[in-house]
Formats: C-alpha cells, structure tokens, sequence
C-alpha cells in the first residue's frame, strides 16, 4: 500500500510543500482569500456598514466604465504620473549608482545622504515639502525674485502633478540607486579592463557592456517603482488631496473616497479590482519584457 511512495517525483514535491506550505498559509490567509472576498463584494450593492447588501453581478463595472468621468480622469492621472515616477526615478537612480561607485571623496556619506529621503514616511514627506511649495518658495522669491519660486505649485492643476512626481522620485531615487550599486558591483571587473585595452571609452563600457548586464536590476526596480507608483495615496492625500478638483485624484485615492468617505463598498472594491488588473497586466508585460533582455552569463 506504500508503493505509490516510492515514486521520487512524489517524495520531492512531499518535501517541496512541506517547505512551502508555512509561506504559502499565509500568504493565503492575507492575500489570496481577501482577494477573492474584494472580488465578491465587486458584485454587490454595500456600504460597508449594514449587513444586508444587494447582488447587482458585474452593474458596478458597467457603471464605472459609463457614468464615472472622475474615475477615467484619476485613471489618465495616475498613468501620467506612473510613466513620469518611474522613469525618472531610474534614470536618476542609475545616475546616482553609476557616479557613487566610482571611488570619490565622501562616497558612503553621499550614499547615505541619499538614500535618507525612502527612511521618510510618505506622508510625512507629503506635509514636508506642502511647507517647502508654500512657505519656502514664496521666502525664496522674496530673496532672489525670480519668478520661478512665485508659483502656486499645488494649486495649479499644471504644476500640480510635476510637483507630486518631483516628491516621489526625490524620496525613490536613493533606494534604486542602492540596487543599481549592488548591480555594479557585481559586474566582472575583468570584462571592464578587457574592453578597455580594446580601446573602448568608459561611455562605451556603460552603455555596451555595464547597462545590459544591468538588466536584472533593472527588472527589480522597474517592478518596484511600477507597483508603488500604481499605488500612491499617502503622497496624494498629503500634497494635494486630490485637487485643484479632481485634477491630482490617483486611482488609490479615488477608491478610498468612494469606498469609505462615500459608503459605497462594492463600487470601491469594484474600482480597486480594475486596479489590481491593470497593474498586474503591466507588471507582467515589464517583467518578461525585461527578462527576454538579459545577459546570459
């Protein structure tokens, strides 16, 4: 009756989710069945509040791609800011890596130094820098004039997002830079010399020979910025609340009002399911991207 254990296929998956399992219980427990809850409830009529809640099937998702305006104007927001954060926030990232690896003065206070804004609580950062774009520009135009720091930075809806996306890539920039490092780092130095007495400039060792073995943190931090990017609300509250109007509403952000300022539960939930999709679709797309382009050592 042991027989069918003596199959070592079997043995080796027995043994695989006995190491698994205590990850996967929980990861169960806190994602996967509050996941499929969320889903459930994007299919009903609730406030969040009363136990009696009314099946409407997919009439949320109807609703929200035919009535909600200020839902498609928080989507176009985010995907701007989304596509604003994440590339600068790795270009200059890698900027930073590629000047901080090199042996100068002061290198691991520079490192340090900027890295500090991620310790930052985003919202805390958020109230940091309203007093900066208030109190700050309008004392540095009384200094200097210049009618660069006479601007109503959070007021107006065109400087708005330029000034959420100069917060956020000021606060991500520092932990990119540190895996762009890590990166660097581990490239073989052997490669770099060759190249060089080939005759190759150091211009031409970055872009032919260090970017394209940096693929794989490349890969990481375009996951990481994507997803947290998709996902800011703390930095939105903070900064703008949303406004001038609806015009800096993030998608995080807009679910939250309509979930818990508004009460209506199952529509929010139904807005954070398209959420969850489009990230996921996106993340994926990066991702295999991304990998297809790795150097194969």
């Amino acid at each position: 009756m042991f027989k069918i254990f003596d199959n070592k296929r079997i043995k080796k998956q027995i043994v695989y989710l006995a190491f698994v399992a205590p990850l996967l219980v929980p990861f169960a427990v806190f994602f996967i069945i509050p996941f499929i809850i969320g889903v459930f409830f994007s299919l009903v009529n609730w406030d969040g509040i009363s136990k009696d809640f009314q099946f409407v099937g997919i009439g949320n998702y109807i609703n929200l791609f035919t009535k909600d305006k200020n839902y498609f104007h928080a989507m176009i927001f985010t995907f701007k800011y989304v596509l604003l954060v994440v590339t600068f926030t790795n270009i200059l990232g890698l900027v930073l890596a590629f000047f901080l690896d090199m042996k100068i003065l002061f290198r691991n206070f520079m490192r340090a130094s900027f890295f500090l804004p991620n310790v930052i609580s985003p919202i805390i950062a958020g109230f940091i820098w309203t007093f900066i774009f208030t109190q700050g520009s309008l004392s540095l135009f009384k200094l200097t004039k210049w009618n660069l720091f006479d601007q109503s930075w959070l007021s107006d809806p065109k400087l708005a997002l330029f000034s959420m996306v100069l917060v956020a890539v000021w606060q991500s920039a520092g932990y990119v830079m540190v895996i762009y490092i890590a990166g660097l780092q581990s490239i073989d130095s052997t490669v770099i010399e060759a190249a060089s007495i080939d005759g190759a400039t150091k211009i031409q060792n970055f872009f032919h020979i260090k970017l394209p073995m940096l693929i794989p943190a490349i890969t990481v931090n375009l996951f990481m910025t994507i997803t947290q990017a998709f996902r800011v609300f703390d930095l939105n509250l903070s900064l703008t609340q949303g406004g001038p109007g609806h015009t800096t509403m993030s998608l995080a952000l807009d679910i939250y009002k309509t979930a818990f300022a508004n009460n209506r539960m199952g529509y929010g939930t139904a807005k954070a399911v398209i959420l969850f999709l489009i990230a996921f679709v996106i993340t994926v797309i990066q991702i295999r991207f991304t990998k297809s382009r790795e150097v194969q050592a």
